[in-house]
């Protein structure tokens, strides 16, 4: 009988473990709250994505705040798709709250199919809160933006 409860406990713990949390509000497109910046909503392939259009002359982005506090390192996941796009690039960006920052840079495959993403962010350094923006650097198109998760890394 002892043996049966503590598989029923470990057995219930499963699913905490499995499931890590996104830190992010609003990460499936369904409401408007959460993101803040130059983004739009539209529905694509039956999905409702966030819509980013590049500027020539501008950098244009969005973001979103995340509560950091006791946790060292994260991971930024999302989608983006583009069938035009033409610039410099995509800039990553997390914002500590003494102002520092660390960014990444990348080319995006204009192919108008979805691409993953994956960035560790290990740079959290004590901080409570990081504000977390993805810029699309100066060009022209369109790129689309899905599925954005925030998750402690673990």
């Amino acid at each position: 009988m002892k043996l049966l409860k503590t598989l029923l406990v470990l057995a219930s713990l499963v699913p905490v473990v499995a499931c890590a949390e996104n830190l992010f509000k609003n990460s499936d497109m369904n409401g408007s709250g959460g993101w803040k910046g130059d983004r739009k909503y539209e529905t694509v392939d039956g999905n409702r994505a966030l819509s980013l259009s590049a500027e020539k002359k501008k950098i244009v982005s969005f973001s979103q705040d995340v509560k950091s506090k006791g946790i060292t390192d994260l991971v930024l996941k999302f989608r983006y798709k583009t069938s035009d796009y033409k610039g410099r690039g995509l800039e990553l960006r997390g914002k500590r709250d003494d102002g520092s920052s660390t960014f990444r840079t990348s080319d995006l495959k204009a192919d108008d199919k979805w691409h993953a993403y994956t960035w560790n962010f290990s740079h959290v350094r004590g901080s409570e809160t990081i504000l977390f923006s993805i810029e699309l650097l100066e060009g022209e198109g369109k790129v689309l933006f899905d599925d954005i998760t925030v998750e402690p890394k673990g």
